[in-house]
């Protein structure tokens, strides 16, 4: 049996107003001409068609792009983001035959295992109902925090329950330079030598917020080794700096949730590269 299958196109054109006539515009406001369409999509699937039986819910709300004054570079893009959000098997698809080909997958995934679960205990139902009223879930969505200066961020976040003591919370970053559509990563944004100091900031950042005043005590407060914390890769750009999140069990104990470390440009100034767009975004 489903229940509460929803699958909404929804206009997201960005339509951005700039001040009165005449006045400069803030360099650091250029917003990018890329606009968005969206989907959503809700549905919960009963083993045969019973409500009696276990179940999974499907939540996804998945933005992507939809216009863009370059062509190739707005193909590239969307690609980009079906392939994050969705999974690269998808990315040859339109964004909603995509996001149906995912819904199918999850729901058949959910069907075999349910099914072999359910077939190899004869037991009788009360009896065995503690380990087979299994229910799954799975929420997921994207955003874009920002849209300016041909730099584009895409957060992914996804909710998932697939049986044990509790589920799992994750958030993926990913930055687009939309003057030429490549995927921007660390080694592209800092000089060679970044890492050590960039991870010093991470560290005593990460103890502040803490309310420590040592970096080793984070080992005694659900972190791991602080050899353990680095830069990951898993980051936002905005005009005012790099954000970095580490995901559940990354760094620290799965209690501790997620950390999210935010650093302004003036802090990383000196080893962004010169000719880089990340450093013309800093000045």
């Amino acid at each position: 049996m489903r229940k509460s299958v929803l699958i909404i196109p929804v206009i997201f054109g960005l339509i951005f107003m700039f001040g009165l006539s005449g006045c400069k515009k803030n360099p650091k406001a250029v917003d990018n001409s890329i606009t968005f369409d969206s989907l959503a999509l809700a549905e919960t699937y009963y083993l045969n068609s019973d409500p009696k039986q276990p179940s999974c819910n499907l939540q996804v709300n998945f933005i992507y792009p939809e216009t863009y004054k370059d062509e190739k570079i707005l193909s590239k893009v969307r690609m980009f983001f079906i392939g994050k959000v969705l999974g690269g098997n998808y990315i040859e698809l339109n964004p909603g035959n995509a996001l149906k080909s995912y819904r199918n997958k999850y729901i058949e995934n959910f069907k075999q295992f349910g099914q072999r679960v359910l077939g190899k205990d004869s037991r009788a139902d009360d009896e065995m109902e503690d380990e087979t009223g299994f229910s799954y879930y799975l929420k997921l969505s994207n955003t874009v925090p920002y849209n300016k200066n041909n730099i584009l961020s895409l957060l992914v976040e996804n909710n998932v329950y697939e049986g044990g003591a509790h589920g799992s919370h994750g958030i993926y970053c990913y930055v687009f330079d939309l003057s030429t559509g490549s995927f921007l990563t660390e080694q592209q944004i800092f000089t060679e030598d970044y890492k050590k100091t960039l991870t010093s900031i991470i560290v005593t950042k990460i103890t502040k917020a803490n309310g420590l005043k040592d970096p080793v005590e984070l080992e005694n407060n659900g972190y791991g080794s602080i050899e353990d914390i680095a830069p990951n890769n898993n980051f936002l750009l905005d005009d005012q700096g790099i954000t970095y999140y580490f995901n559940e069990n990354e760094i620290a104990a799965y209690v501790m949730g997620i950390s999210k470390v935010f650093i302004p440009y003036n802090e990383i100034s000196s080893f962004l590269r010169k000719d880089g767009i990340v450093a013309k975004l800093a000045k």
